[in-house]
């Protein structure tokens, strides 16, 4: 299992989960919304997409894309 083919199953993109992640952590579903320039029914979709997922999955995505987050923002 990989993250590209946990996104694609999911039907997610890698940027708007990277950023998901992100932001759902400190902000409610609507302001996460509004953060990301999305809509509420994108990030609902995102919400229901993690639940769906099995637990190693979760955490494959969030381990991967957070720590690939903290890399870009310590190399800008």
């Amino acid at each position: 299992m990989n993250t590209k083919a946990v996104l694609e199953e999911y039907g997610l993109s890698r940027e708007t989960a990277a950023n998901y992640i992100d932001a759902i952590t400190r902000s409610n579903q609507t302001q996460t919304a509004e953060e990301l320039n999305v809509s509420r029914d994108t990030i609902h979709r995102y919400k229901n997409a993690f639940s769906d997922m099995n637990a190693q999955e979760r955490l494959l995505l969030i381990s991967t894309l957070t720590q690939e987050k903290l890399l870009d923002q310590a190399t800008e």
